[in-house]
């Protein structure tokens, strides 16, 4: 099973005109530890007719078991002046924890549907957490039981049931999520259902 990854949207803006190709190359180290370019990875920024070309990264949720992680990265560009390398960059990758209490213990999973909030005209990324809620004795989905049995695990927790889970990002940015409310293996299968809440359409925000 591959590592969970999440999209981390990068951006270049031409400065000059006759920039055939930008490429971003980019790994990821510990806190403090230098990057090890060896196994980089590298990908073309892609634009429309403008000077904005972006490239969607897909990174580790975790380095080394932790959440927390440095990322590095360059581009490389080729034009008519010839070729050349930018600066090292290097961000900090952070998750904050983001839950939602059920009072009346309506739902039996709970995931959350997250971007960081980009300036126009640069579209968020949608990325997807499923959370573990508080008292189950399965940590993630992956260990969990089949449909059918879960409903009595969740009902059998006292309320309110509270879920938990994770958004990731760059240290000092903002993201904006919303909530996947699932309800299923309900004795009657007519009352399993799902739905999507996200404020009215403006998201809940929590900043890195």
């Amino acid at each position: 099973m591959s590592a969970p990854v999440f999209g981390l949207r990068k951006t270049w803006v031409d400065t000059v005109p006759g920039i055939e190709l930008v490429q971003i190359h980019y790994t990821w180290s510990p806190p403090g530890t230098p990057p090890d370019w060896a196994g980089a990875e590298e990908q073309v920024l892609t634009g429309g007719t403008g000077p904005l070309r972006t490239a969607v990264l897909e990174v580790p949720r975790t380095v080394g078991g932790a959440s927390d992680y440095a990322l590095h990265h360059f581009f490389f560009v080729v034009g008519g002046a010839g070729r050349a390398a930018s600066p090292v960059y290097t961000e900090d990758i952070v998750a904050r924890e983001v839950t939602y209490e059920d009072p009346a213990g309506q739902y039996t999973a709970v995931g959350l549907v997250w971007s960081a909030v980009q300036e126009p005209p640069e579209p968020g990324v949608p990325n997807y957490t499923s959370t573990t809620m508080d008292g189950l004795p399965f940590e993630s989905p992956g260990a969990a039981p089949e449909h059918a049995d879960i409903y009595e695990f969740v009902r059998a927790q006292p309320l309110p049931h509270v879920f938990r889970g994770r958004v990731w990002g760059v240290r000092g940015t903002a993201v904006r999520y919303g909530y996947h409310l699932i309800r299923q293996g309900l004795p009657d299968p007519a009352d399993d259902a799902e739905s999507w809440t996200d404020n009215g359409g403006r998201g809940w925000t929590v900043t890195l």
